[in-house]
């Protein structure tokens, strides 16, 4: 017997488990590995240029699964839409409430994932479309806001860690292969949320505002099902962009939609998609698609959307997508979500999100013009016979815009470096430039407008983006620096 009194051979038995358990995730590892070099290319040295080559192959797959499916004249290209999300100036948000100290987080859109009832698919929805847009190189956080039955901590598993608090007592998000994580499931694991309505309001003010997220692209916050306090404290507390709404094609999910859509509108939230989720089954003998509700009402909903400007995504069922991971497992491994699978790559849910991530950043670029995208943007850009530039917002309001600023603001490949984001033109000197002026405007799809200027460059902006500039939108955002009071 050993010195605690148990036989030697316990140790041993628990050295070998170890090991075993090491060389399987290994393998896995390796395996994945080979299947994600494959698509990707070799991998690159930390000190050479940030490869985009991944981020390509995910916009090329992207849009060959909308070409197939989209039956439209002019399509989107995904790098052009990345591109137009970049230009949106990033909203400070998570600022104390009673003091002068800077916000701490910021977002160039934040979006919500909404449902009338649970069980529709909306968390696998939400996950998988954070973890797309990161396979695009999008900087994403995602907030799980549901208390009471947080999904999260299910569908992206992470080792038991204490969710830790900065030196100014902000809540430091966990992350998982690069995508920014909180949910109330981390915080307290599987422990019920036994709480009554202002505890509740109490906590769900603090993960909407103390959670310091940094500077992201996106934030998307998974909500609780139905329509109660939580969406209405959302909506005061955060510059929401705008609204995915998932539901399933019966009545009963249906009838939440339109109570949904009503909500949202009294939040002054634009509902930009509906995800009928399950839609449809596809047949893996012969590929043909199966419609699984014979319920009739999904045969009003796209005239009820086309009414309001609302965009409609069917997403096909698959068994797989339903299937939670069992323990944790590194990113290496590529496990889950779905999306980040390798083996899933041929599956028809796969090709479901692509078009789903398409369809929700064209919407939020104010695209039109397909089935899956039928928002309007009534932003548009004028130019005087002197060549200064107006905006007309959607309000019908004209506010001017210096031919400098929206200069300046170009990302194109002359303006700022692709591999390192270095800015390569002196914008200050633009700024200054009272000679400069635009010549000529023409339309880039529904999104966006082609702007070409004296000095013989031509600029690319996104109609949110410039309704941001003049003030249409959030205020803009600067990044604190780094001071002894704490705030960076």
């Amino acid at each position: 017997m050993g010195e605690l009194g148990q036989p030697p051979w316990v140790g041993q038995a628990i050295f070998i488990t170890g090991v075993a358990v090491g060389f399987y995730f290994l393998g896995r590892w390796s395996q994945r590995q080979k299947q994600v070099l494959s698509k990707s290319g070799p991998p690159t040295s930390r000190c050479a240029p940030r490869d985009t080559s991944g981020h390509q192959a995910a916009c090329s797959k992207v849009d060959e699964a909308c070409q197939s499916v989209l039956e439209r004249k002019a399509i989107s290209k995904m790098g052009d839409l990345l591109s137009m999300l970049s230009q949106l100036p990033p909203k400070p948000f998570g600022k104390d409430s009673g003091t002068d100290t800077p916000a701490h987080s910021a977002a160039r859109a934040v979006l919500v994932c909404a449902s009338g009832k649970g069980g529709v698919g909306k968390s696998t929805t939400s996950v998988n479309l954070a973890f797309q847009l990161k396979q695009l190189g999008v900087e994403v956080g995602l907030l799980d806001l549901d208390v009471y039955g947080p999904s999260l901590p299910s569908l992206v598993k992470l080792p038991e860690v204490p969710v830790m608090q900065n030196e100014r007592g902000r809540i430091v998000p966990l992350e998982y292969d690069g995508v920014a994580l909180m949910s109330w499931g981390y915080i307290e694991p599987e422990k019920a949320a036994n709480v009554r309505a202002p505890i509740l309001n109490q906590m769900v003010t603090q993960l909407l505002t103390s959670v310091e997220w940094g500077l992201l692209d996106v934030l998307i916050i998974d909500t609780p099902p139905g329509t109660g306090d939580v969406l209405l404290s959302l909506g005061q507390t955060l510059p929401v962009d705008g609204a995915i709404i998932v539901t399933t094609s019966n009545q009963v999910s249906l009838a939440d939609v339109v109570k949904g859509v009503q909500l949202f509108d009294k939040l002054e939230i634009a509902p930009l998609l509906v995800v009928a989720n399950m839609a449809t089954l596809s047949c893996e003998a012969c590929g043909h698609q199966h419609e699984l509700f014979a319920d009739s009402a999904m045969t009003r909903l796209p005239t009820f959307l086309e009414s309001k400007g609302i965009g409609l995504v069917k997403m096909p069922f698959d068994p797989i997508l339903s299937e939670a991971p069992k323990w944790p497992s590194p990113p290496l491994t590529h496990e889950y979500p779905f999306v980040r699978n390798p083996d899933h790559e041929n599956r028809p849910a796969m090709a479901g999100f692509h078009r789903l991530t398409h369809a929700v950043l064209e919407a939020l670029l104010c695209a039109s013009g397909s089935s899956e995208t039928s928002g309007v943007c009534g932003t548009k850009l004028k130019i005087r016979g002197s060549g200064s530039l107006e905006v007309r917002l959607h309000t019908g309001e004209l506010r001017p815009i210096g031919s400098g600023d929206v200069r300046a603001a170009c990302r194109c490949a002359v303006c700022v470096d692709e591999m390192t984001g270095e800015v390569k033109i002196d914008r200050q000197r633009i700024l200054e430039d009272q000679g400069l002026h635009a010549i000529s405007l023409s339309t880039v799809g529904n999104y966006a407008v082609r702007v070409e200027f004296s000095d013989g460059h031509s600029t690319v902006v996104a109609l949110r983006a410039l309704e941001q500039m003049v003030g249409g939108g959030a205020v803009a955002w600067t990044r604190p620096s780094d001071k002894s009071d704490g705030t960076w």
